[in-house]
């Protein structure tokens, strides 16, 4: 299983995708102070708010 996270820190947004064949497809949106729990890290609780600048 391959994933790849981007963070956009100007518009508050964590895509991640996930490798299906031979692209990379998103797999899930967060946005804003939402708190993630996202693969592989899914075991922590991740407050998206940490990620902004503020």
């Amino acid at each position: 299983m391959g994933q790849v996270w981007l963070v956009d820190p100007e518009v508050r947004t964590l895509e991640v995708l996930q490798l299906e064949g031979r692209r990379y497809a998103l797999h899930a949106l967060h946005s804003g102070s939402d708190t993630v729990r996202a693969e592989p890290f899914d075991a922590l609780a991740l407050p998206l708010r940490l990620l902004w600048a503020e």
